[in-house]
């Protein structure tokens, strides 16, 4: 028999057999997918921040504020369709009631003079400056004309809101801005709003709606710098492709429509229904209290030989159902009627289309916005007339510079009427 190999007791010990697991390496191509994919979330996500910030810095608007557009800015309730509390977009902030402006206390104080200002987006503001809409410029300059004269000052409250019609105006001033007790309503209508497709009416109250609800949470967390993405872009867009582009939308809105539907004049039935409207709204601001003052609509055109077509078209493209021309056909025939009203009426009356033919000053942004030039023209205007409306009440040798404008009712109202 064989003996048994025995080890050596210097042998070396055995080493186990140890697997490593070699790293998993991504391939290249996805690698850089993966940080490119990083990076663009990491520089979208700084834009956004950078769009808050600079947002809270210019506007003081809350870094997470829950309004997304101006649409957000509308609340529709029990007293009617109005601005929302505390709304704040962009350069508009509203305040506790739903108006844009400072915040001011319900009950007038004592020696103030309290204006409502009342109309659609050209008194809500829109391409001005903050604090260079027309409201705000007027309570600037009256104010300080006032307390020239010995007067405490002035309070200018802008009630107005993007597409409000007259009739929602009216059912507004009835309804919600009554208990505010204005001394005068500034009205600056919008005549083109009666060449829509029906006339217009008032927005309808929604009684199960006593206070309106507040903006989903969800939205504090909407992409502010998508809209400004959108504006930029837009900017790039050459004006004649803008053009060939408005041109091609009102030929698909017509297309739609019976070929008479469109106005090619001035339909005097819509007229009408302006006239109407206006003077069922100055009765409202006379029976609660307030002096009314009524301003004839200016736009860009008006007594001026049409050369800006471009511009025209803007305004034709958001009423198609009437030609540019009729447009500011329309325009001027409401502007007859609202000189009209204001005389049966004994209103005060501000005519602006000459006061802005005779500026040098641009006026218009677009076909009927203000720029801040043309604010500061309304502005002068509406505060020499309720300068003039005050005289008997203020100092002897007080009176408001410049050329007056205005026919009023030989009543005036009283400075410190409580």
């Amino acid at each position: 028999m064989t003996a048994s190999p025995q080890l050596s007791p210097r042998s070396e010990p055995v080493t186990p057999l140890v697997l490593e697991r070699a790293p998993v390496r991504l391939p290249r191509k996805g690698k850089r997918i993966g940080e490119g994919l990083g990076l663009a979330v990491l520089f979208a996500f700084s834009l956004e921040a950078a769009c808050r910030i600079e947002d809270w810095v210019e506007f003081r608007t809350p870094i997470f504020a829950r309004e997304r557009s101006q649409l957000d800015l509308l609340v529709r309730d029990a007293t009617g369709m109005h601005g929302r509390a505390g709304g704040h977009f962009q350069k508009w902030s509203l305040n506790a009631f739903g108006m844009r402006g400072p915040e001011v206390t319900r009950s007038k104080p004592h020696g103030i003079l309290r204006i409502v200002t009342a109309g659609a987006s050209e008194t809500f503001g829109l391409y001005e400056s903050p604090k260079h809409e027309y409201p705000r410029q007027l309570e600037d300059s009256l104010s300080a004309q006032l307390q020239t004269c010995g007067a405490v000052g002035a309070q200018v409250l802008n009630a107005a809101m993007p597409g409000m019609s007259l009739p929602t105006i009216e059912q507004d001033f009835r309804l919600r801005v009554s208990p505010l007790r204005p001394d005068f309503v500034v009205l600056y209508a919008t005549p083109a709003a009666y060449l829509e497709d029906a006339v217009p009416t008032a927005a309808r109250p929604d009684s199960t709606v006593a206070h309106p609800k507040p903006l989903p949470g969800v939205n504090a967390f909407f992409p502010r710098v998508a809209e400004r993405v959108r504006v930029q872009l837009k900017t790039l867009i050459p004006s004649v492709v803008q053009d060939v582009m408005r041109r091609r939308q009102i030929r698909t809105m017509l297309a739609r429509h019976e070929p008479n539907w469109r106005f090619e004049s001035v339909p005097t039935e819509r007229v009408s229904a302006f006239e109407s409207d206006l003077r069922r709204a100055v009765g409202t601001m006379r029976s609660i209290g307030a002096t009314p003052i009524l301003v004839t609509h200016a736009n860009r055109f008006a007594g001026a030989s049409v050369k800006d077509v471009a511009t025209l078209r803007m305004w034709e493209k958001f009423y198609p159902r009437a030609s540019g021309q009729t447009i500011v056909a329309f325009d001027s025939a409401a502007r007859l009627a609202t000189i009209a009203v204001a005389r049966d009426s004994q209103a005060v009356l501000v005519d602006l289309p000459p006061i802005v033919a005779r500026s040098k000053a641009p006026a218009f942004a677009d076909y009927a916005h203000f720029t801040d030039a043309g604010a500061a023209l309304i502005a002068g205007a509406v505060s020499r007339t309720i300068i003039d409306a005050e005289r008997v009440n203020l100092p002897a040798g007080c009176s408001a510079p410049g050329p007056r404008a205005t026919q009023h009712a030989p009543a005036a109202t009283s400075i410190a009427r409580q």
